[in-house]
């Protein structure tokens, strides 16, 4: 497990103050008082288990501890979690290791943000959206334009490295609107931005309303032009593309991130998580009343694992390489010239020598070119 080196760690806290209609992740708004308590302290024991079996190692590079809203941690349950991340997993940390909390503004205070700042958090992802009321409102969340600044304010002058979201492809998103929250953003000392068009997945509220024709999704041509221009707002502002989604002033780019579309190794605590080591992946109950009972009965919470082939493999490699900047060898594309050129001459890749590189219009098609391109190998195109 180790011949990789040691790997990142993901740990899901999967409690919310409200489900966002959008949101296809585990997780759900907590009704148990005593559950957040329990699952800290399943989440120790996973991670001591692991740590016997000698998949947690020492050099951890990246800690991501995402959601759901682990900001909404509070009590008892946030005090275990601090002192966990402070005297058991920080020991094991590289020393420049990054670790990041996603944060939402309305469970940010800065108690709770000093709490995980002394334990160790070193970069924070600020859930923020939009600094447009309306789409707020849309997107079901709490937060508002002014509780957006109040936190970007607070964690801006506690914290060096911060991240901001943003979504847009919205119904009623414009331009003005994509603008407003940029130049909100960049007002502030943020080093890292996510952008995000919308996703409508089947599962979710959204997904159930669009199928019922309760409201339609903005035409992709007006969610392109968006994307195209906050990319370049974005660039012209230092913050490079280094994802298909990921914008950063250098050196600013999220390490834990790069870490899974560069495919090394990363170990997941928590229910529903994921780990990847080389040929393996892994992953947990998707329940966290279930994830409790297995880790207090002193049992790993798998759920089940897959061997990776080299088919898969080489389908992981395309379709992560290509979200990136840095894209993938050209040795991934022997015998697919002719698919290249025609790319080329529609200004969807950039080929150099050895690399093949996606351009912001590629991105936007990037299911496409990926089915393509290993359909060019025999390749079935699962997962692109």
């Amino acid at each position: 497990m180790t011949a990789m080196g040691a790997p990142s760690l993901y740990i899901h806290i999967p409690f919310c103050e409200v489900r966002c209609p959008y949101c296809h992740f585990y997780c759900f708004v907590n009704k148990d008082s005593g559950l957040p308590e329990r699952y800290v302290r399943a989440l120790r024991g996973e991670a001591r288990a692991h740590r016997d079996a000698g998949w947690l190692v020492d050099g951890i590079p990246s800690i991501y501890i995402g959601g759901g809203t682990p900001s909404a941690l509070e009590g008892e349950a946030l005090e275990t979690m601090c002192r966990w991340l402070a005297e058991e997993l920080m020991p094991l940390a590289a020393d420049d290791i990054e670790v990041t909390i996603e944060m939402n503004p309305e469970s940010t205070d800065a108690a709770r943000l000093a709490c995980w700042t002394d334990a160790g958090v070193n970069r924070v992802s600020l859930g923020l959206q939009s600094m447009d009321d309306g789409i707020l409102k849309f997107l079901g969340r709490w937060n508002t334009p002014q509780s957006n600044l109040r936190a970007l304010d607070l964690v801006c002058a506690q914290v060096e490295n911060v991240s901001a979201d943003l979504i847009t492809g919205t119904p009623g998103s414009t331009w003005a609107t994509t603008l407003q929250t940029l130049e909100a953003y960049a007002a502030h000392p943020i080093q890292h931005v996510s952008a995000y068009l919308l996703e409508i997945h089947r599962a979710t509220r959204f997904g159930r309303d669009v199928a019922a024709g309760r409201w339609t999704p903005q035409p992709d041509e007006q969610q392109s032009e968006l994307y195209l221009r906050a990319g370049d707002w974005l660039a012209a502002r230092g913050f490079g593309a280094y994802e298909l989604s990921n914008y950063a002033q250098p050196g600013f780019e999220s390490k834990h991130n790069s870490r899974y579309w560069e495919r090394k190794p990363y170990l997941g605590l928590g229910a529903s998580s994921h780990s990847f080591f080389g040929e393996r992946r892994l992953w947990n109950l998707a329940d966290a009343s279930a994830y409790c009972e297995r880790v207090e009965a002193g049992q790993l919470p798998l759920e089940d694992q897959e061997i990776l082939g080299d088919h898969e493999r080489h389908s992981e490699a395309i379709l992560l390489g290509l979200r990136t900047a840095a894209g993938i060898s050209l040795e991934l594309c022997r015998g697919a010239d002719s698919l290249l050129a025609a790319w080329r001459r529609e200004g969807l890749v950039e080929c150099s020598d050895t690399r093949l590189r996606a351009t912001p219009r590629g991105w936007l098609v990037l299911d496409h070119l990926v089915s393509q391109l290993l359909r060019s190998h025999g390749v079935a195109a699962h997962g692109a």
